[in-house]
């Protein structure tokens, strides 16, 4: 004979007990945690690559990947941790910076390409970035594209703010993982820069020709002048001479 379920403190049979996954392996989530954060949860349980900055989805650091199941094909979306409520993410699977990759398991190419091309000086920053580009790359290949277009990659890190480093390092790292954008080499674009090549090439001359004709001009003036000294002191010797 079977016995009743066992039951918690509130009521709940314990295989009913709200569940997720994070970074592969299983959790129970805590009752009674209604007010929590999904940040605040992770943090508890030592996931401290996830950070608190602005507590108001508007700096990116807490950028987490969940997956789940949506229109029949798994979904990989980047999510703010700080605004995500800790039971949002009952029977989903949420992903962490710990959970792909470190310099004791190995960095994802993701992470070695930041590292690679400088794009982090404090660091509090960087598990956002990385956090959101690895969820672009994984929704990508879910619907069947081998890689993002470079505008995307822009689009997705709209959301991840960064005070010391500056963009164009993070950008040109993660670009290596953008598709080239056939429209950037048709005829009318390489015509048009080449355009901009002899504009600029046609402007540097300009440049060069006036600041020529401002040293020779400068250079007439000096022979002027030294032509000048040359008869001033030719007059003084024939007034020595007269007297």
């Amino acid at each position: 004979m079977v016995g009743p379920a066992k039951l918690s403190p509130l009521g709940f049979a314990d295989e009913a007990k709200p569940m997720c996954y994070v970074d592969g392996k299983r959790y129970v989530l805590p009752m009674g945690r209604g007010e929590t954060t999904l940040l605040q949860w992770l943090r508890e349980n030592g996931l401290t690559g996830t950070k608190l900055g602005c507590g108001e989805g508007g700096c990116g650091a807490c950028t987490v990947m969940v997956s789940h199941w949506e229109r029949g094909r798994v979904q990989h979306r980047a999510v703010n941790a700080c605004l995500c409520p800790l039971y949002a993410v009952e029977g989903m699977h949420v992903v962490t910076v710990e959970g792909i990759g470190s310099v004791r398991s190995g960095l994802h190419p993701v992470q070695a390409a930041l590292a690679n091309s400088h794009g982090s000086q404090c660091g509090f920053c960087t598990p956002g970035f990385v956090m959101s580009m690895y969820s672009l790359l994984r929704g990508v290949a879910a619907e069947g594209r081998d890689a993002p277009s470079e505008q995307e990659i822009e689009e997705c890190l709209a959301g991840n703010l960064c005070r010391c480093t500056g963009y164009r390092p993070i950008l040109d790292a993660f670009k290596v993982f953008a598709k080239a954008e056939p429209s950037v080499y048709t005829a009318d674009a390489i015509a048009a820069a080449r355009g901009m090549a002899a504009a600029t090439a046609a402007e540097t001359g300009s440049t060069g020709t006036a600041a020529a004709a401002a040293t020779a001009g400068n250079g007439s003036a000096g022979t002027a002048a030294a032509d000048k000294g040359s008869t001033g002191r030719a007059s003084n010797g024939s007034a020595a001479a007269n007297g």
